[in-house]
């Protein structure tokens, strides 16, 4: 079981990985943000911001979080649901919720454990909605890693190669992680009996699955698990035999 402290501890520590990957991206120093900080009228420090990404601060305040959300040039909720990062949080003590779900109850869209009615069509749009947030999420995440990709094959500087490739491979993680997650969803759509919409080219192949026969559409094996996407290799061997844009759901 969570205990109290344990669970402010993990929000102190989502909101100070926000900050420290907001901070970086954006290029600045802590030093940097406290400037800015004191520019809009609520100073902190840069011992103060240092201490919280370094996990040694256990609590920040709702000031403190809106002024790093303006100096940052992000919504608060950014600071709050890493929407894109981590497929699921610790909302409350031993309560864990997806981040679509989060980021719905933080922004007032949707009550926690908000379940639509079987077979409505109030619950065909939620789970079109909830699809759509995942692909977005996808999509953002594997277009930031392609541009950390080309800042590590650009740059003659060894600590910015180095820190793009982190950067790469940190998101590579999160891809997996939203690839499977989105694989799933849309299984789940698909036994409720709500037809999937197509999947952006980018994304297509998350709808083969593996059989004996080998690779196929979902739609020509629906009970396949589709626990994994084809690898490059495999996805590349198959196109050969079968245009990919000749698999779509009919």
């Amino acid at each position: 079981m969570t205990t109290p402290k344990d669970w402010q501890a993990a929000v102190t520590g989502r909101v100070a990985e926000a900050v420290r990957r907001f901070r970086e991206e954006r290029g600045m120093s802590a030093q940097d943000v406290a400037d800015a900080c004191a520019k809009l009228g609520y100073p902190i420090a840069r011992s103060v911001i240092a201490n919280l990404e370094n996990g040694r601060r256990s609590s920040v305040d709702v000031a403190e979080l809106l002024v790093l959300a303006k100096v940052l040039d992000v919504p608060p909720v950014a600071l709050l649901v890493p929407v894109g990062e981590e497929s699921e949080i610790e909302v409350l003590p031993d309560q864990v919720y997806s981040t679509d779900d989060a980021l719905m109850w933080v922004t007032g869209e949707l009550p926690l454990d908000y379940e639509p009615p079987d077979d409505t069509v109030e619950e065909r749009f939620e789970e079109v909605r909830k699809h759509s947030q995942m692909v977005y999420a996808l999509l953002k995440s594997i277009s930031r890693t392609d541009e950390h990709r080309r800042g590590a094959a650009l740059t003659r500087d060894q600590a910015t190669r180095e820190f793009n490739l982190d950067l790469v491979a940190r998101f590579d993680d999160i891809i997996g992680d939203q690839t499977l997650g989105l694989q799933e969803f849309r299984a789940q759509m698909r036994e409720k009996g709500i037809r999937t919409p197509s999947l952006p080219p980018p994304l297509t192949h998350l709808d083969l699955v593996e059989t004996d026969e080998g690779w196929v559409h979902v739609s020509q094996a629906p009970d396949a698990p589709g626990a994994r996407p084809a690898s490059p290799e495999e996805l590349e061997a198959l196109m050969k035999t079968r245009p990919l844009k000749r698999l779509g759901e009919r």
